[in-house]
C-alpha cells in the first residue's frame, strides 16, 4: 500500500538551536528506581495531556489539535479501491490519552508504550475517486473521520546525537498499530453534492466500518507514525537525554 505524509517540516528534525528544559509538571524518572517503568508510564501520560496548551519551556504552541498540511492514504488491497487524499487536516484528541504501560530499553534504544484514546478525530478537506465495497464513489469537500476507543501500540526507536557537548535523543523510527473500537466517516459533497447518493455511501461506510478501515489500516498506521515521529523530535531535539532520564 502506498502512503505519503507531507507534515510541517518545522515539526521534524528541529536543529538544536538552543537547549531547553522539560516542563517541571512533566516529572523526572531515575533509571535506578525500582519503579522506573511505572514512573515512565505516569509521566508520559502527564506530558501528553499538556499538549493541548502552549508549552513555554519548549517555546511551543498547543499541539492538540495537530495541524497536518497534507495526508495521503493509498488504496487498499480489498474493498477499498480508492486513494484518500486529505489537505488542511487537523487531528484532535492526541492529548486525551490513558497510558496502560511503558518500558525503555537503553541498550537497543527504544521505548514501547500501550495507550488508549477515547477519540481521535481527523477533520479536513478530502479528494477521492474509486470504488468502496464495489460501489463507485467520487467527490471532494469537507470530511470527518473519527476513531473511537483506540488501542495504540507505540515503538519509538532513537539514536543519540551530540551537540555542543550535550547528548540528545533523535527519534529515527516510530511505529504504531491501531485497534479502534469503532470508526465513523462523514464525507460531504460526494458525487458533486448529490445528497441522496452521498448519504447512502456514508451510511454504507459506517455500517461496514471495520471492513473498510482494516483494508487501509496500514496506511493510517504508517502515516500517523511519521506524524508522531515528527512530534517526538520537536521535544527530544531541545532537551538533553540526561534531563529526560535521570541517572
Amino acid at each position: 500500500m502506498r502512503f505519503c505524509v507531507l507534515a510541517c517540516l518545522w515539526l521534524s528534525y528541529c536543529c538544536f538551536v538552543q537547549c531547553a528544559k522539560l516542563p517541571s509538571a512533566w516529572g523526572r524518572c531515575h533509571k535506578s528506581d525500582a519503579g522506573f517503568s511505572e514512573c515512565i508510564r505516569e509521566n508520559i501520560e502527564i506530558a501528553v495531556s499538556t499538549l493541548n496548551k502552549p508549552i513555554s519551556e519548549l517555546n511551543s504552541g498547543a499541539l492538540d489539535p495537530l495541524d497536518i498540511p497534507e495526508l495521503y492514504i493509498g488504496e487498499g488491497t480489498g474493498p477499498v479501491n480508492v486513494a484518500q487524499h486529505f489537505k488542511n487536516v487537523k487531528l484532535f484528541g492526541i492529548s486525551n490519552v490513558k497510558v496502560l504501560n511503558s518500558s525503555v530499553n537503553f541498550k537497543d534504544k527504544y521505548i514501547q508504550s500501550v495507550t488508549v484514546s477515547p477519540q481521535l478525530v481527523l477533520k479536513g478537506d478530502y479528494d477521492l475517486k474509486g470504488q468502496i465495497l464495489l460501489l463507485p464513489v467520487y467527490g471532494n469537500g469537507k470530511c470527518t473521520v473519527t476513531l473511537s476507543d483506540v488501542l495504540i501500540n507505540h515503538k519509538i526507536v532513537w539514536e543519540n546525537i551530540e551537540k555542543k557537548g550535550k547528548v540528545f535523543m533523535k527519534c529515527v523510527d516510530y511505529k504504531i498499530t491501531l485497534k479502534p473500537g469503532k470508526v465513523s466517516y462523514q464525507f460531504d459533497n460526494l458525487f458533486d453534492g448529490q445528497k441522496e447518493l452521498g448519504d447512502n455511501i456514508n451510511k454504507v461506510l459506517n455500517e461496514s466500518w471495520e471492513e473498510v478501515f482494516n483494508d487501509v489500516r496500514d496506511g493510517y498506521e504508517k502515516s500517523l507514525g511519521i506524524i508522531f515521529n515528527d512530534l517526538a523530535n520537536r521535544i527530544l531535539s531541545k532537551v538533553p537525554e540526561k534531563e529526560i532520564f535521570l541517572e
